[in-house]
Protein backbone atom coordinates (compact mmCIF):
# COMPACT_ATOMS: atom_id res chain seq x y z
CA UNK A 1 0.00 0.00 0.00
CA UNK A 2 2.98 2.19 0.97
CA UNK A 3 4.23 1.68 -2.49
CA UNK A 4 0.92 2.42 -4.63
CA UNK A 5 1.08 6.00 -2.41
CA UNK A 6 4.63 6.80 -3.17
CA UNK A 7 3.82 6.11 -6.91
CA UNK A 8 0.76 8.08 -6.91
CA UNK A 9 2.61 11.65 -5.07
CA UNK A 10 5.76 10.21 -7.47
CA UNK A 11 3.42 11.08 -10.65
CA UNK A 12 2.07 13.87 -9.44
CA UNK A 13 5.15 15.44 -8.85
CA UNK A 14 6.45 14.71 -11.90
CA UNK A 15 3.66 15.65 -13.58
CA UNK A 16 3.45 19.21 -11.70
CA UNK A 17 7.13 19.64 -13.12
CA UNK A 18 7.02 18.85 -16.34
CA UNK A 19 4.07 21.13 -17.28
CA UNK A 20 6.30 23.81 -16.52
CA UNK A 21 8.84 23.38 -19.28
CA UNK A 22 8.11 19.51 -20.97
CA UNK A 23 4.53 20.49 -22.28
CA UNK A 24 1.53 18.72 -21.56
CA UNK A 25 1.37 15.79 -24.01
CA UNK A 26 4.69 14.58 -22.38
CA UNK A 27 2.82 14.79 -18.79
CA UNK A 28 -0.08 12.65 -20.22
CA UNK A 29 2.06 9.95 -21.17
CA UNK A 30 3.53 9.14 -17.72
CA UNK A 31 1.01 9.33 -16.30
CA UNK A 32 -0.73 7.08 -18.48
CA UNK A 33 1.90 4.79 -18.06
CA UNK A 34 2.76 5.05 -14.18
CA UNK A 35 -1.28 4.02 -14.65
CA UNK A 36 -0.86 1.16 -17.00
CA UNK A 37 2.23 0.11 -14.71
CA UNK A 38 -0.12 0.14 -11.36
CA UNK A 39 -3.53 -1.75 -13.19
CA UNK A 40 -1.07 -4.50 -14.05
CA UNK A 41 0.40 -4.87 -10.58
CA UNK A 42 3.80 -4.24 -11.49
CA UNK A 43 6.04 -4.34 -8.34
CA UNK A 44 9.18 -2.42 -8.01
CA UNK A 45 11.24 -5.60 -7.92
CA UNK A 46 9.90 -6.67 -11.42
CA UNK A 47 10.24 -3.59 -12.73
CA UNK A 48 14.23 -2.94 -11.77
CA UNK A 49 15.31 -6.72 -11.85
CA UNK A 50 16.60 -8.52 -15.37
CA UNK A 51 15.70 -12.52 -15.73
CA UNK A 52 18.64 -14.16 -14.58
CA UNK A 53 19.68 -17.08 -17.10
CA UNK A 54 18.35 -19.59 -15.03
CA UNK A 55 15.11 -18.12 -15.33
CA UNK A 56 15.22 -18.33 -19.17
CA UNK A 57 15.88 -21.21 -19.17
CA UNK A 58 12.98 -22.19 -17.05
CA UNK A 59 10.67 -20.06 -19.29
CA UNK A 60 11.95 -22.09 -22.56
CA UNK A 61 12.05 -25.57 -20.76
CA UNK A 62 8.23 -24.58 -20.08
CA UNK A 63 7.56 -23.85 -23.57
CA UNK A 64 9.49 -26.64 -24.98
CA UNK A 65 6.80 -29.00 -22.64
CA UNK A 66 4.30 -27.03 -23.74
CA UNK A 67 4.99 -27.66 -27.02
CA UNK A 68 5.24 -31.39 -26.93
CA UNK A 69 2.23 -31.85 -25.15
CA UNK A 70 0.58 -30.15 -28.16
CA UNK A 71 2.18 -32.78 -30.47
CA UNK A 72 1.81 -35.61 -28.07
CA UNK A 73 -1.75 -34.38 -27.52
CA UNK A 74 -2.20 -33.94 -31.77
CA UNK A 75 -0.60 -37.35 -32.32
CA UNK A 76 -3.58 -38.82 -29.78
CA UNK A 77 -5.84 -37.24 -31.54
CA UNK A 78 -4.84 -38.38 -34.83
CA UNK A 79 -4.38 -42.06 -33.19
CA UNK A 80 -8.37 -41.49 -31.90
CA UNK A 81 -9.24 -41.02 -35.51
CA UNK A 82 -7.48 -43.75 -37.12
CA UNK A 83 -9.30 -45.96 -34.56
CA UNK A 84 -12.68 -44.26 -35.80
CA UNK A 85 -11.87 -44.88 -39.13
CA UNK A 86 -11.27 -48.81 -38.11
CA UNK A 87 -14.19 -49.13 -35.88
CA UNK A 88 -16.71 -47.69 -38.38
CA UNK A 89 -15.08 -49.72 -41.81
CA UNK A 90 -17.79 -51.57 -43.09
CA UNK A 91 -17.77 -55.56 -42.43
CA UNK A 92 -18.42 -57.68 -45.54
CA UNK A 93 -19.00 -61.31 -44.25
CA UNK A 94 -17.60 -63.94 -46.62
CA UNK A 95 -18.37 -67.73 -45.61
CA UNK A 96 -17.18 -70.53 -47.86
CA UNK A 97 -17.78 -73.94 -47.72
CA UNK A 98 -14.22 -74.98 -46.52
CA UNK A 99 -10.26 -74.04 -46.24
CA UNK A 100 -9.05 -76.63 -48.29
CA UNK A 101 -10.97 -75.48 -51.95
CA UNK A 102 -11.38 -72.20 -51.21
CA UNK A 103 -8.27 -70.64 -49.87
CA UNK A 104 -8.11 -68.64 -53.12
CA UNK A 105 -11.28 -67.36 -53.33
CA UNK A 106 -10.77 -66.27 -49.80
CA UNK A 107 -6.91 -64.60 -49.92
CA UNK A 108 -8.63 -62.75 -53.31
CA UNK A 109 -11.99 -61.05 -51.05
CA UNK A 110 -9.43 -60.22 -48.58
CA UNK A 111 -7.31 -58.30 -50.82
CA UNK A 112 -10.31 -56.67 -52.88
CA UNK A 113 -12.72 -55.54 -50.02
CA UNK A 114 -9.72 -54.17 -48.31
CA UNK A 115 -8.70 -52.27 -51.21
CA UNK A 116 -12.24 -50.84 -50.92
CA UNK A 117 -11.92 -49.77 -47.78
CA UNK A 118 -14.02 -52.64 -45.93
CA UNK A 119 -13.15 -55.04 -42.90
CA UNK A 120 -13.62 -58.69 -44.67
CA UNK A 121 -14.49 -61.08 -42.41
CA UNK A 122 -13.89 -64.55 -43.64
CA UNK A 123 -15.23 -67.93 -42.17
CA UNK A 124 -15.06 -71.56 -43.13
CA UNK A 125 -17.96 -74.39 -42.31
CA UNK A 126 -15.89 -77.45 -43.00
CA UNK A 127 -18.82 -79.03 -45.20
CA UNK A 128 -20.67 -78.52 -41.96
CA UNK A 129 -24.15 -76.77 -43.10
CA UNK A 130 -25.67 -76.42 -39.32
CA UNK A 131 -21.95 -74.44 -38.51
CA UNK A 132 -22.64 -72.11 -41.67
CA UNK A 133 -25.82 -71.88 -40.64
CA UNK A 134 -24.57 -70.47 -36.66
CA UNK A 135 -21.71 -68.27 -38.55
CA UNK A 136 -24.82 -66.31 -40.09
CA UNK A 137 -26.54 -65.79 -37.04
CA UNK A 138 -23.84 -64.82 -34.91
CA UNK A 139 -22.60 -62.25 -37.91
CA UNK A 140 -26.47 -60.87 -38.40
CA UNK A 141 -26.46 -59.68 -34.67
CA UNK A 142 -23.07 -57.79 -35.32
CA UNK A 143 -24.95 -55.95 -38.17
CA UNK A 144 -22.30 -56.54 -41.14
CA UNK A 145 -23.11 -55.09 -43.93
CA UNK A 146 -23.46 -57.93 -46.50
CA UNK A 147 -23.07 -61.29 -46.75
CA UNK A 148 -21.27 -63.48 -49.85
CA UNK A 149 -21.98 -67.42 -49.28
CA UNK A 150 -20.90 -69.93 -50.93
CA UNK A 151 -23.49 -72.52 -49.80
CA UNK A 152 -22.68 -75.85 -48.14
CA UNK A 153 -26.35 -76.93 -48.89
CA UNK A 154 -28.23 -74.62 -51.41
CA UNK A 155 -31.06 -75.65 -49.50
CA UNK A 156 -30.22 -75.52 -46.03
CA UNK A 157 -30.18 -71.80 -45.30
CA UNK A 158 -33.86 -71.26 -46.25
CA UNK A 159 -34.66 -70.51 -42.50
CA UNK A 160 -31.75 -68.78 -41.66
CA UNK A 161 -31.65 -66.19 -44.25
CA UNK A 162 -35.15 -65.17 -43.26
CA UNK A 163 -33.73 -62.95 -39.99
CA UNK A 164 -31.19 -61.54 -42.91
CA UNK A 165 -33.86 -60.41 -44.47
CA UNK A 166 -35.13 -59.21 -41.67
CA UNK A 167 -32.36 -57.48 -40.49
CA UNK A 168 -31.73 -55.59 -44.37
CA UNK A 169 -28.53 -56.96 -44.97
CA UNK A 170 -27.96 -58.05 -48.69
CA UNK A 171 -27.33 -61.75 -49.59
CA UNK A 172 -24.59 -62.66 -52.56
CA UNK A 173 -24.78 -66.56 -53.57
CA UNK A 174 -21.56 -67.19 -54.32
CA UNK A 175 -20.57 -69.98 -56.79
CA UNK A 176 -23.78 -71.94 -56.19
CA UNK A 177 -27.13 -70.62 -55.83
CA UNK A 178 -28.86 -70.64 -52.66
CA UNK A 179 -32.50 -72.26 -53.49
CA UNK A 180 -35.88 -71.11 -51.87
CA UNK A 181 -35.25 -68.33 -50.53
CA UNK A 182 -36.28 -64.38 -51.58
CA UNK A 183 -33.19 -63.34 -49.37
CA UNK A 184 -30.91 -63.70 -51.91
CA UNK A 185 -30.01 -60.33 -54.18
CA UNK A 186 -27.62 -61.18 -56.45
CA UNK A 187 -25.68 -64.07 -57.56
CA UNK A 188 -22.35 -64.67 -59.31
CA UNK A 189 -20.63 -67.76 -60.88
CA UNK A 190 -19.49 -69.60 -63.85
CA UNK A 191 -22.47 -70.85 -66.41
CA UNK A 192 -23.05 -74.60 -65.65
CA UNK A 193 -24.49 -74.89 -68.90
CA UNK A 194 -22.19 -73.02 -71.13
CA UNK A 195 -19.75 -75.41 -69.51
CA UNK A 196 -21.44 -78.51 -70.36
CA UNK A 197 -21.88 -77.35 -73.78
CA UNK A 198 -18.47 -76.49 -74.47
CA UNK A 199 -17.42 -80.33 -72.98
CA UNK A 200 -20.13 -81.53 -75.51
CA UNK A 201 -18.50 -80.31 -78.58
CA UNK A 202 -15.16 -81.14 -77.32
CA UNK A 203 -16.20 -84.38 -77.46
CA UNK A 204 -18.10 -84.25 -80.65
CA UNK A 205 -14.48 -82.86 -82.22
CA UNK A 206 -11.87 -84.58 -80.52
CA UNK A 207 -13.75 -88.18 -81.53
CA UNK A 208 -14.91 -87.10 -84.99
CA UNK A 209 -18.30 -87.72 -84.25
CA UNK A 210 -20.26 -86.93 -87.56
CA UNK A 211 -17.29 -88.84 -89.46
CA UNK A 212 -18.43 -91.86 -87.25
CA UNK A 213 -21.85 -91.35 -87.56
CA UNK A 214 -20.96 -91.81 -91.81
CA UNK A 215 -19.43 -94.41 -91.42
CA UNK A 216 -22.33 -95.93 -89.54
CA UNK A 217 -20.15 -96.91 -86.59
CA UNK A 218 -20.35 -96.15 -82.99
CA UNK A 219 -18.04 -94.75 -80.35
CA UNK A 220 -19.14 -96.09 -76.28
CA UNK A 221 -19.29 -93.90 -73.68
CA UNK A 222 -20.16 -93.33 -69.74
CA UNK A 223 -21.14 -90.65 -67.74
CA UNK A 224 -20.36 -89.65 -63.94
CA UNK A 225 -21.77 -86.44 -63.41
CA UNK A 226 -21.29 -83.59 -60.58
CA UNK A 227 -23.23 -83.77 -57.06
CA UNK A 228 -26.65 -84.15 -57.19
CA UNK A 229 -27.51 -81.60 -54.75
CA UNK A 230 -25.67 -78.92 -56.77
CA UNK A 231 -27.43 -76.58 -59.28
CA UNK A 232 -24.51 -75.76 -61.03
CA UNK A 233 -24.08 -79.76 -62.11
CA UNK A 234 -27.41 -79.89 -63.19
CA UNK A 235 -26.88 -76.85 -65.23
CA UNK A 236 -23.36 -79.01 -66.74
CA UNK A 237 -25.42 -81.51 -67.07
CA UNK A 238 -28.20 -80.04 -69.19
CA UNK A 239 -25.62 -78.05 -71.42
CA UNK A 240 -23.35 -81.67 -72.39
CA UNK A 241 -27.03 -83.59 -73.39
CA UNK A 242 -27.67 -80.47 -75.05
CA UNK A 243 -24.80 -81.50 -77.40
CA UNK A 244 -24.44 -85.03 -77.18
CA UNK A 245 -28.03 -85.89 -77.01
CA UNK A 246 -28.52 -86.56 -81.27
CA UNK A 247 -25.61 -88.78 -81.02
CA UNK A 248 -26.53 -90.85 -78.25
CA UNK A 249 -30.28 -90.88 -79.69
CA UNK A 250 -29.32 -92.12 -83.55
CA UNK A 251 -26.76 -94.82 -81.73
CA UNK A 252 -23.34 -92.76 -82.64
CA UNK A 253 -22.87 -93.09 -78.81
CA UNK A 254 -23.87 -96.02 -77.14
CA UNK A 255 -24.01 -95.90 -73.01
CA UNK A 256 -23.62 -99.91 -72.05
CA UNK A 257 -24.82 -99.16 -68.68
CA UNK A 258 -27.48 -97.37 -69.77
CA UNK A 259 -27.16 -94.73 -66.94
CA UNK A 260 -27.86 -91.48 -68.99
CA UNK A 261 -30.15 -89.34 -66.42
CA UNK A 262 -29.12 -86.76 -64.06
CA UNK A 263 -30.34 -88.74 -60.74
CA UNK A 264 -28.18 -92.12 -62.38
CA UNK A 265 -24.88 -90.19 -62.93
CA UNK A 266 -24.87 -87.61 -60.20
CA UNK A 267 -22.35 -88.46 -57.95
CA UNK A 268 -23.84 -86.97 -54.08
CA UNK A 269 -21.43 -84.54 -52.76
CA UNK A 270 -18.88 -85.15 -54.96
CA UNK A 271 -17.39 -87.98 -53.71
CA UNK A 272 -14.23 -89.63 -55.30
CA UNK A 273 -14.57 -93.18 -53.49
CA UNK A 274 -18.34 -93.07 -54.73
CA UNK A 275 -17.00 -92.12 -58.18
CA UNK A 276 -14.07 -94.99 -57.95
CA UNK A 277 -16.72 -97.97 -57.42
CA UNK A 278 -19.42 -97.33 -59.65
CA UNK A 279 -16.48 -96.85 -62.08
CA UNK A 280 -15.30 -100.25 -61.42
CA UNK A 281 -18.71 -102.23 -60.86
CA UNK A 282 -19.43 -100.81 -64.59
CA UNK A 283 -16.31 -102.13 -65.76
CA UNK A 284 -16.67 -105.33 -64.16
CA UNK A 285 -20.61 -105.93 -65.67
CA UNK A 286 -20.12 -104.21 -69.08
CA UNK A 287 -16.49 -103.83 -70.18
CA UNK A 288 -15.05 -107.37 -69.38
CA UNK A 289 -11.69 -109.02 -70.05
CA UNK A 290 -10.18 -105.83 -69.76
CA UNK A 291 -11.77 -103.76 -72.14
CA UNK A 292 -13.12 -99.94 -71.88
CA UNK A 293 -15.47 -97.61 -72.70
CA UNK A 294 -14.10 -95.39 -75.35
CA UNK A 295 -15.24 -91.96 -73.66
CA UNK A 296 -15.64 -91.54 -70.09
CA UNK A 297 -17.38 -88.30 -69.61
CA UNK A 298 -17.20 -86.91 -65.50
CA UNK A 299 -18.23 -83.75 -64.20
CA UNK A 300 -15.58 -83.22 -62.26
CA UNK A 301 -11.90 -83.60 -61.66
CA UNK A 302 -11.81 -85.97 -58.90
CA UNK A 303 -14.25 -88.22 -60.73
CA UNK A 304 -11.71 -88.73 -63.62
CA UNK A 305 -9.07 -89.56 -60.89
CA UNK A 306 -10.95 -92.14 -59.36
CA UNK A 307 -12.01 -93.19 -63.12
CA UNK A 308 -8.55 -93.41 -64.01
CA UNK A 309 -7.52 -95.60 -60.59
CA UNK A 310 -10.17 -97.84 -61.72
CA UNK A 311 -8.94 -98.77 -64.84
CA UNK A 312 -5.61 -99.05 -63.57
CA UNK A 313 -7.25 -101.72 -61.48
CA UNK A 314 -8.88 -103.78 -63.87
CA UNK A 315 -5.79 -103.90 -66.02
CA UNK A 316 -6.19 -101.06 -68.84
CA UNK A 317 -2.41 -99.46 -69.42
CA UNK A 318 -2.62 -95.74 -70.31
CA UNK A 319 -1.05 -94.30 -73.04
CA UNK A 320 -2.27 -97.66 -75.10
CA UNK A 321 -4.95 -97.89 -77.63
CA UNK A 322 -7.43 -99.14 -75.58
CA UNK A 323 -7.40 -96.26 -73.00
CA UNK A 324 -10.35 -93.97 -72.72
CA UNK A 325 -10.70 -90.24 -73.42
CA UNK A 326 -11.46 -89.07 -70.01
CA UNK A 327 -12.66 -85.56 -69.62
CA UNK A 328 -12.88 -83.45 -66.36
CA UNK A 329 -13.96 -80.01 -64.84
CA UNK A 330 -11.94 -77.65 -62.54
CA UNK A 331 -8.63 -78.00 -63.58
CA UNK A 332 -7.67 -79.27 -59.89
CA UNK A 333 -3.51 -79.27 -59.77
CA UNK A 334 -3.84 -83.26 -59.63
CA UNK A 335 -6.12 -83.41 -63.13
CA UNK A 336 -3.71 -80.47 -64.55
CA UNK A 337 -0.83 -83.23 -64.35
CA UNK A 338 -2.80 -85.71 -65.83
CA UNK A 339 -3.61 -83.88 -68.75
CA UNK A 340 0.26 -82.98 -69.30
CA UNK A 341 1.02 -86.89 -69.02
CA UNK A 342 -1.82 -87.84 -71.29
CA UNK A 343 -4.35 -89.64 -69.66
CA UNK A 344 -7.13 -86.84 -68.90
CA UNK A 345 -8.07 -85.60 -72.07
CA UNK A 346 -8.74 -82.19 -71.34
CA UNK A 347 -10.42 -80.04 -68.00
CA UNK A 348 -12.74 -76.28 -67.87
CA UNK A 349 -10.59 -74.10 -65.96
CA UNK A 350 -12.45 -71.19 -63.93
CA UNK A 351 -10.30 -68.67 -62.59
CA UNK A 352 -11.88 -67.78 -59.03
CA UNK A 353 -10.05 -64.88 -58.76
CA UNK A 354 -11.86 -63.48 -61.39
CA UNK A 355 -15.18 -64.75 -59.29
CA UNK A 356 -14.48 -63.40 -56.68
CA UNK A 357 -13.30 -60.20 -57.86
CA UNK A 358 -16.86 -60.07 -59.76
CA UNK A 359 -18.65 -60.53 -56.53
CA UNK A 360 -16.64 -58.24 -54.54
CA UNK A 361 -17.28 -55.79 -57.47
CA UNK A 362 -21.37 -56.25 -57.12
CA UNK A 363 -20.91 -55.74 -53.43
CA UNK A 364 -19.59 -52.45 -53.77
CA UNK A 365 -21.77 -51.11 -55.76
CA UNK A 366 -24.91 -52.41 -54.48
CA UNK A 367 -23.79 -50.50 -51.26
CA UNK A 368 -22.77 -47.52 -52.32
CA UNK A 369 -22.81 -47.27 -56.62
CA UNK A 370 -24.71 -45.23 -58.06
CA UNK A 371 -26.57 -48.06 -60.38
CA UNK A 372 -27.45 -51.38 -59.77
CA UNK A 373 -24.61 -54.55 -60.13
CA UNK A 374 -24.07 -55.38 -63.76
CA UNK A 375 -25.93 -58.64 -64.62
CA UNK A 376 -25.55 -60.68 -67.40
CA UNK A 377 -28.18 -63.49 -66.96
CA UNK A 378 -31.59 -62.83 -66.10
CA UNK A 379 -33.60 -65.38 -67.20
CA UNK A 380 -32.22 -69.05 -66.24
CA UNK A 381 -31.41 -68.97 -62.39
CA UNK A 382 -34.93 -69.51 -60.67
CA UNK A 383 -33.98 -70.46 -56.96
CA UNK A 384 -37.67 -71.94 -56.15
CA UNK A 385 -38.71 -68.31 -55.15
CA UNK A 386 -37.85 -66.11 -58.06
CA UNK A 387 -35.35 -65.30 -60.77
CA UNK A 388 -31.87 -63.93 -59.32
CA UNK A 389 -30.11 -61.44 -61.53
CA UNK A 390 -26.53 -63.17 -62.57
CA UNK A 391 -23.01 -62.39 -63.29
CA UNK A 392 -21.92 -65.20 -65.76
CA UNK A 393 -18.05 -65.44 -65.34
CA UNK A 394 -16.11 -67.00 -68.85
CA UNK A 395 -14.08 -70.53 -68.58
CA UNK A 396 -11.37 -71.53 -70.69
CA UNK A 397 -10.84 -74.93 -72.20
CA UNK A 398 -7.88 -76.54 -70.86
CA UNK A 399 -6.06 -79.49 -72.85
CA UNK A 400 -2.44 -80.26 -73.07
CA UNK A 401 -1.47 -78.32 -75.75
CA UNK A 402 -2.14 -75.01 -73.64
CA UNK A 403 -2.21 -76.21 -70.00
CA UNK A 404 1.09 -73.97 -69.59
CA UNK A 405 -0.65 -70.97 -69.74
CA UNK A 406 -2.18 -72.16 -65.93
CA UNK A 407 1.68 -71.47 -65.05
CA UNK A 408 2.23 -68.17 -67.25
CA UNK A 409 -1.38 -66.42 -65.19
CA UNK A 410 0.35 -67.58 -62.11
CA UNK A 411 -2.10 -69.88 -61.10
CA UNK A 412 0.04 -72.77 -60.84
CA UNK A 413 3.87 -72.96 -60.10
CA UNK A 414 6.01 -74.98 -62.96
CA UNK A 415 6.56 -77.35 -59.84
CA UNK A 416 2.82 -77.36 -58.65
CA UNK A 417 1.36 -78.82 -61.80
CA UNK A 418 4.68 -81.24 -63.27
CA UNK A 419 3.35 -84.61 -64.48
CA UNK A 420 4.78 -87.12 -62.33
CA UNK A 421 7.46 -89.33 -63.03
CA UNK A 422 6.39 -92.60 -64.93
CA UNK A 423 6.75 -95.68 -63.34
CA UNK A 424 6.41 -97.94 -66.34
CA UNK A 425 10.16 -99.55 -66.85
CA UNK A 426 12.15 -98.41 -70.31
CA UNK A 427 13.41 -101.38 -72.46
CA UNK A 428 16.91 -102.61 -71.73
CA UNK A 429 19.09 -103.53 -74.31
CA UNK A 430 21.40 -106.44 -73.59
CA UNK A 431 24.97 -106.27 -73.72
CA UNK A 432 27.85 -108.51 -73.94
CA UNK A 433 30.50 -109.12 -71.47
CA UNK A 434 33.93 -109.61 -72.26
CA UNK A 435 34.56 -111.34 -68.86
CA UNK A 436 32.00 -112.97 -66.52
CA UNK A 437 31.10 -110.90 -63.61
CA UNK A 438 29.24 -111.52 -60.52
CA UNK A 439 26.10 -109.86 -62.23
CA UNK A 440 26.40 -110.55 -65.88
CA UNK A 441 24.07 -108.63 -67.87
CA UNK A 442 24.10 -111.85 -70.78
CA UNK A 443 21.33 -114.60 -70.28
CA UNK A 444 21.75 -117.83 -71.61
CA UNK A 445 21.46 -118.00 -75.35
CA UNK A 446 17.92 -120.61 -75.24
CA UNK A 447 16.83 -118.19 -72.86
CA UNK A 448 15.18 -114.84 -74.28
CA UNK A 449 16.08 -111.79 -72.66
CA UNK A 450 13.76 -109.56 -71.73
CA UNK A 451 13.53 -106.35 -69.87
CA UNK A 452 11.35 -107.20 -67.13
CA UNK A 453 13.50 -109.96 -65.81
CA UNK A 454 17.04 -111.11 -66.21
CA UNK A 455 18.01 -114.60 -64.73
CA UNK A 456 21.84 -114.61 -63.04
CA UNK A 457 23.68 -117.45 -64.78
CA UNK A 458 24.65 -120.13 -62.42
CA UNK A 459 28.44 -120.96 -62.04
CA UNK A 460 28.62 -123.83 -64.54
CA UNK A 461 26.93 -121.38 -67.45
CA UNK A 462 29.44 -118.89 -66.85
CA UNK A 463 32.40 -121.30 -68.08
CA UNK A 464 32.43 -119.66 -71.42
CA UNK A 465 30.42 -116.71 -72.58
CA UNK A 466 28.54 -117.36 -76.27
CA UNK A 467 28.77 -114.18 -78.52
CA UNK A 468 25.94 -113.50 -80.31
CA UNK A 469 24.16 -110.56 -82.15
CA UNK A 470 22.67 -108.27 -79.74
CA UNK A 471 18.88 -107.44 -80.63
CA UNK A 472 16.78 -105.17 -78.71
CA UNK A 473 13.73 -106.91 -77.71
CA UNK A 474 9.78 -105.88 -78.49
CA UNK A 475 8.12 -103.58 -75.91
CA UNK A 476 5.50 -105.29 -74.08
CA UNK A 477 2.24 -102.95 -73.60
CA UNK A 478 3.46 -101.86 -70.68
CA UNK A 479 6.43 -100.92 -72.19
CA UNK A 480 4.99 -97.88 -74.30
CA UNK A 481 6.68 -95.23 -73.57
CA UNK A 482 3.58 -92.92 -71.72
CA UNK A 483 3.07 -89.25 -72.59
CA UNK A 484 4.87 -88.52 -69.54
CA UNK A 485 7.93 -89.48 -70.99
CA UNK A 486 7.44 -87.75 -74.43
CA UNK A 487 6.53 -84.24 -72.66
CA UNK A 488 9.53 -84.84 -70.65
CA UNK A 489 11.84 -85.23 -74.19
Amino acid sequence: MKKKTAYLLLGIFLTTTVLGGCGKNEATEAASESAQTEKEGAGEDELTETPTPEAKSDKETNKQKSSKETETSDSDNEDKTEETTEASREKIAVLLPNEEKWTRDADEFKSTLEDDGYEPVIEYAENDVSRQVSQIQELTAEEVSAFVIAPVDPYGLKSVLESVKEAEIPVFSYDDLIMDTNAVKYYVTFGGRQIGQMIGKKIIESEELDKVREAKESRTIEFFMGSLDDTQALFLYNGLMEALQEYLDDGTLVCKSGKLSFDDTGILRWSKNTAKSRAAEILEQFYPDGAAPDIICTGFDDAAGAVQEALQEAGVVPGTDIWPMITGNGCKEDAVKRIASGTQAFSVFMDFRELADQCEEMVNVYLHGEDDPEVNDYEQYDNGVKIIGTYLCESQMIDRDNYEILIDNGYYSEKEVEPDPTETPEPVTPTEAAEPTVTPTETPEEVSPTPAETETPTPTEKAEPTKKPTSTPKPTATETPTPTEKAKK
